[in-house]
């Protein structure tokens, strides 16, 4: 087992705090990818603003459960973002969600070395290449858009522009508020690595 996280810069709330409107927040997430939602240190860092939590929370749970991404897509992109970032709560947390999701943890390494790596499929490689153009631009030239609708819909191609957007606000807040990793995601991160 590696070692532990360095302490948070904003610890989460204690279930002495956990009031009626959080409570609301945190019942959303039930059931979903977090089980234990009244226990997850992301959740409960986000719950010191109920109001602002719940209505990222919406967009997050859309991306996550109704986006019209093909999931192993969504995942590529959430994870090469996660590396490219440095984000190791959110690569640590996503190696599990890729699980949950029934993809094979084969794609972690290739994921760390992008788009170059013969794992990909010529489209997944365009879904690397794009993600990676956000990260370093904030938009995307002419070719890479014409590659991506040239197999992705409209529909397609916003959620996959607002879930790059969703992830690198979840990276800037886990990074800075330093939300320490539970043991399962560090055992995760062992077995298969994270950006440092």
């Amino acid at each position: 087992m590696p070692p532990q996280d360095p302490p948070a810069r904003m610890p989460p709330i204690r279930p002495d705090e956990i009031g009626p409107e959080t409570r609301a927040f945190l019942d959303k997430w039930s059931g979903g990818f977090f089980q234990d939602a009244d226990r997850h240190p992301v959740l409960l860092t986000l719950a010191h603003n109920p109001r602002l939590a719940d209505v990222f929370s919406a967009f997050n749970i859309h991306v996550l459960t109704t986006s019209t991404l093909p999931v192993k897509e969504r995942q590529i992109a959430i994870m090469r973002l996660a590396w490219l970032t440095k984000a190791t709560f959110m690569w640590s947390s996503h190696l599990n969600t890729s699980v949950l999701c029934g993809l094979d943890p084969e794609m972690y390494e290739p994921i760390k070395v992008g788009a170059s790596d013969p794992y990909f499929t010529p489209f997944e490689r365009e879904v690397i290449l794009a993600t990676e153009e956000l990260i370093a631009t904030s938009t995307l030239s002419d070719a890479t858009w014409a590659a991506l609708s040239a197999v992705w819909d409209k529909a397609q191609m916003l959620d996959f522009l607002f879930a790059i957007g969703c992830y690198m606000t979840v990276a800037y807040v886990m990074k800075a508020t330093a939300i320490p990793r539970m043991p399962d995601l560090l055992a995760l991160a062992d077995k298969y690595g994270a950006p440092e």
